[in-house]
């Protein structure tokens, strides 16, 4: 007949069955920005750029309002200010200005539908985590130049980093196309623009 197994060696295989099942892991605690629960999201641009077609490329300021539908979608309305430089034509033939002071004065606004289509997160070191996003946004407005309003389309991409629950930095890029007349003929222009903004939530 065996001889039953003694307490000390039952104790022993289940210490043994403990260390191969659980083994000592040390764990990181990493802390990552989340979206508020808010859904309204207010940007103002730190720094941003407009390179219109014939006219060079010029600081541009301005802000916007966006709305979140939900997690992928939101919209936003957008508004932003420059001043436009020489035209190409103004330069090479030294021919008086084809705009006053004031018709270069440009703004415009836009309202638009923006995707969020690329979740994920971005590491900063081994502790800090941030929550981002890619964005595709496309829309319609007006831009206004020249004594004239040009209905306008805008499409473009962006990134968005959460540094806190209730703060983000945005940078995204954006293709303005309208139609003017102001060398005589109609001409469809493609203008670029690039801003770089603080996101409040609230």
């Amino acid at each position: 007949m065996a001889a039953p197994f003694s307490s000390a060696a039952i104790a022993q295989s289940d210490q043994e069955l403990d260390d191969i099942i659980s083994p000592d892991l040390e764990r990181r605690e990493i802390r990552e920005a989340k979206i508020d629960s808010e859904d309204f999201e207010f940007t103002l641009y730190l720094g941003g750029i407009f390179s219109v077609e014939d006219f060079g490329t010029d600081r541009m300021i301005g802000g916007s309002l966006a709305y979140h539908i939900n997690e992928d979608f939101f919209m936003e309305a957008a508004y932003a200010q420059s001043t436009l430089g020489e035209s190409s034509y103004e330069r090479l033939s030294g021919s008086a200005p084809l705009l006053t002071d004031d018709e270069r004065d440009l703004s415009m606004y836009n309202l638009s539908l923006a995707w969020n289509f690329l979740p994920g997160e971005i590491f900063i070191g081994s502790k800090f985590a941030l929550n981002s996003n890619l964005y595709l946004i496309g829309g319609a407005g007006n831009t206004n130049f020249a004594g004239e309003e040009h209905f306008t389309y805008n499409v473009g991409a962006g990134v968005r980093l959460l540094a806190q629950d209730w703060l983000a930095l945005r940078l995204d890029v954006r293709d303005h196309i309208f139609e003017h007349e102001i060398f005589g003929e109609p001409l469809n222009t493609n203008n670029l623009s690039a801003q770089l903004g603080v996101s409040i939530y609230f």
